[in-house]
């Protein structure tokens, strides 16, 4: 019988084959920059858990939101992007902190939100009129860093408290029902509030990525 975990591992196994074999290597495609900014807050309960086998493990789970009103472009966006990835967006993920070991953060009240994470949820961007427009993925991980040693300029640690890095891939339907993807990496600074009864957040991100578009006719 099939578990969550396997699941996913298998979800991750049949991504990579998609890839593998119908890459966009050597493809005429049309392709746009994506680079906005973004910020919000969430609020809501959360869940604890424990886990006696294999290891001894105790986890902190939270539903959360990235939503925000409008999304502001940045220095790399084109003008196709600030003209057609634009407005409200409705994210929505779960996010999980803990290891093994980490068992005693319940009892001795310390803060399980040092630890680092891992979130899975939805992405979608929905256009003035309310009418979703953009729909995928996104995922990644919490309180990490990954722009440290041995990378020139390197500015993180490989444990940074309240930075999230994350990706994301979506369908996007422009005018006409021409339907475009969209990939990017996020990255997200996070101030986390914990009571015995909720969680709060506030955050501000960065989405850098791709519009990519298929080629109606390929140059000769």
């Amino acid at each position: 019988m099939s578990n969550i975990v396997e699941d996913w591992a298998a979800s991750a196994e049949k991504q990579k084959d998609f890839y593998g074999r119908k890459s966009f290597y050597g493809k005429a495609l049309v392709t746009h920059t994506v680079s906005k900014t973004f910020k919000g807050e969430w609020k809501n309960d959360y869940n604890q858990s424990l886990c006696k086998s294999p290891e001894d493990c105790g986890h902190l789970h939270f539903p959360g939101h990235f939503d925000c009103k409008s999304l502001s472009p940045y220095r790399c966006d084109s003008e196709f992007s600030q003209r057609h990835i634009d407005g409200e967006l409705r994210a929505i993920y779960t996010a999980t902190w803990g290891h093994t070991g980490d068992v005693g953060f319940f009892k001795d009240r310390k803060n399980p939100l040092s630890a680092r994470g891992f979130f899975f949820g939805s992405f979608n961007i929905l256009d003035k009129r309310g009418a979703e427009f953009t729909s995928g993925s996104c995922d990644g991980m919490c309180n990490v860093g990954v722009v440290h040693d041995p990378l020139k300029n390197a500015s993180e640690e490989c444990h940074q408290e309240g930075r999230w890095h994350g990706s994301v891939k979506a369908w996007v339907e422009l005018p006409d029902k021409e339907i475009a993807l969209l990939i990017g990496e996020m990255a997200f600074d996070f101030e986390y509030e914990l009571t015995r009864s909720w969680m709060a957040t506030e955050f501000v991100g960065t989405l850098e990525g791709m519009l990519i578009r298929y080629c109606q006719e390929e140059a000769k």
